[in-house]
Parts: structure tokens; C-alpha cells; sequence
């Protein structure tokens, strides 16, 4: 079934998705005429088992998915008339998302997790495509709320140490390998992957509050919590796009920065 068509969604992907549209499907008979295999040196291959099943499964379910998240540009899902499997550090793989925010592709394993290569690195980003698309719907329910934006360094491929007993309960359908979100009532903290390669990994930390006043409690119960990594300063809201004093709020109800 079609995400389009499925009534048994989360109400807030359910929400995501009433701004989607939906372009036209690559039959399965189409991708089982153009299967085929490279290896990472660019030879052909043998088509890996599974491989053909794997790209007709991801068609029939996301295929001509199109929704905005923070800009124009949307997420597009769809093999678009290939039906190439790679070989890659991380498995097999085929293109199948054009992520729009960051205008760069996101491929698919077989095991329907995601990873993006950017600088020459790969990093899987997504458990699944579903819990992707979770956690945009949380992104999206609470953008508009007052926020501030921190950034914390790790050592490559390590992730932050959270002590979660002072955060919000853990968003398990959001959180994946490079998005972990802690979420309750008019409360929301996301730990999102930004950088992965160089000398260390950097993650942008963001504390959301519906009520601007909660702001305070939330970012202080974040720093505690926060323990394997080194806060830095971020003069960045990738929300908002604009440039603002480290540390200080972004208040998008009155179109403000807080002083």
C-alpha cells in the first residue's frame, strides 16, 4: 500500500503528509527489466538476492512521495527510472530519496535503513524511511515554536551521551541512528547529526517550549543531561535561517529573536 493510501498512520505523519503530493510509480515489471549491480569501483555485478524485491517494495510504498519540510525545495522519494543497486561500505544500496532541505541524496539499504554520503562519508542517518518520516512530523509540529539552538562535538562516529532520567520520555518512533528526539506535552529536544567528518562530529542540539518562559528549564535540563560531547556555540538557526547571538532564543510566533 501506498503511504498516501494508508489510514493507519501516526496522526502527525498524517498531518506531514496532507501538504504531500504524489508524482507517478515505477512498475514492477519496469524494475525487474532494469535491475542491475556495481560494485564501489563502478563494474557490473550480479544483482544481489533480495535486491529487485527491495526496490519494487520501496516503490509501490514511497514512490512519487513529494513534501515540504523547511523549504521549498520538499523530500522526494522514487527510483525515477533506475533501478541500480550499489555496492558500498554500508551494503548494497539504491538511490531512492532526494532530500530537499540539504538538496542531496539519501540511499537506501536493503534492510530499508538510510545513509547519506557527503565529503566521502557515509553515516546511516535513518532506521527506517518510516521512522524518517517521523521524525519530520515532529520537526515540523513544533518549528514554529520558541527555540534555541546549540551545537555539541564528538569524537568521529560517536554519538553524544544522554543522561535522559531529567529529559521529556524518549520519542522512540522519531529517534534514529542521527535524529534522537525527547518529547512531552508542550516540550520538545532534538539531538539531530549535522557533521560527520573531519577531526570530530558535530550535532545541533535544539530545545523547543510552546511557552517561551519554559525555555530557560528546558536548555538547562539539556546541558546537564548532555555529558559525552563538548558544547559549542552556534550562531546558526537553520530553522529560522538566520544568524542570531549564541545561546539566544528564536521566537518565530512574533517573527522575533528574543534580547
Amino acid at each position: 500500500m501506498h503511504i498516501l493510501d494508508d489510514p493507519c498512520l501516526s496522526p502527525r505523519v498524517a498531518a506531514l503528509l496532507a501538504r504531500a503530493q504524489r508524482g507517478l510509480e515505477m512498475p514492477a515489471d519496469r524494475i525487474r527489466a532494469l535491475a542491475r549491480a556495481e560494485t564501489s569501483g563502478g563494474d557490473e555485478a550480479a544483482v544481489p538476492p533480495g535486491a529487485v524485491e527491495s526496490m519494487i517494495r520501496f516503490e509501490e510504498r514511497y514512490g512519487g512521495l513529494w513534501y515540504p519540510l523547511l523549504g521549498p525545495n520538499g523530500m522526494e522519494h522514487g527510483l525515477h527510472g533506475e533501478a541500480t543497486i550499489y555496492l558500498t561500505g554500508d551494503g548494497w544500496t539504491f538511490p531512492g530519496i532526494l532530500d530537499g532541505d540539504q538538496t542531496w541524496r539519501v540511499d537506501v539499504l536493503s534492510d530499508g535503513s538510510t545513509t547519506m554520503t557527503l565529503a566521502r562519508r557515509s553515516r546511516i542517518i535513518n532506521s527506517s524511511i518510516l521512522q524518517r518520516l517521523e521524525a519530520h512530523a515532529q520537526l515540523s509540529q513544533v518549528r514554529d515554536w520558541p527555540h534555541v539552538t546549540f551545537a555539541v562535538a564528538t569524537e568521529p562516529g560517536q554519538e553524544p551521551t544522554v543522561a535522559e532520567a531529567a529529559l521529556p520520555p524518549l520519542d522512540a518512533e522519531a529517534t534514529g541512528p542521527a535524529d534522537r528526539w525527547w518529547v512531552a506535552g508542550g516540550t520538545a529536544i532534538q539531538l539531530k547529526l549535522h557533521k560527520w567528518w573531519g577531526e570530530e562530529d558535530m550535532w545541533v542540539a535544539r530545545c523547543f517550549t510552546e511557552r517561551p518562559e519554559n525555555l530557560t528549564t528546558t536548555v538547562d535540563a539539556l546541558r546537564h543531561a548532555v555529558t559525552g560531547g563538548v558544547w559549542r556555540n552556534e550562531d546558526w538557526c537553520g530553522l529560522c535561517r538566520h544568524v542570531r547571538q549564541p545561546a539566544q532564543p528564536c521566537l518565530p510566533h512574533t517573527g522575533k529573536q528574543s534580547s
